[in-house]
């Protein structure tokens, strides 16, 4: 195989890999989450799950316009508190 086919073919590899990352994320997920990190109240096991589960994208969502202030609000800091997880350090 030529090296320019070998790149090609690892740069593929790469876009699938990162479509397939963006596909496991989806904000909807964190729909039990929605009413504690409004307007505070109890957090569910549930929300706490959701929260496990979503949490490789968690910075993405921080980074959104349309979801970083949720991320980032501090009745999201008490979400993750009392999921016992640790509030995501973004870059």
């Amino acid at each position: 195989m030529k090296p320019s086919a070998v790149v090609a073919l690892l740069l593929l590899l790469l876009a699938a890999v990162a479509l397939a990352a963006d596909a496991a994320c989806n904000p909807t997920e964190l729909t039990p989450c929605a009413g504690p990190a409004l307007f505070g109240g109890p957090v569910s096991g549930a929300c706490c799950a959701a929260l496990r589960g979503q949490q490789a994208c968690l910075c993405g969502y921080a980074r959104s316009p349309n979801y970083g202030s949720y991320v980032r609000s501090p009745n999201a800091a008490r979400l993750f508190a009392v999921c016992r997880m640790p509030m995501p350090r973004c870059r």
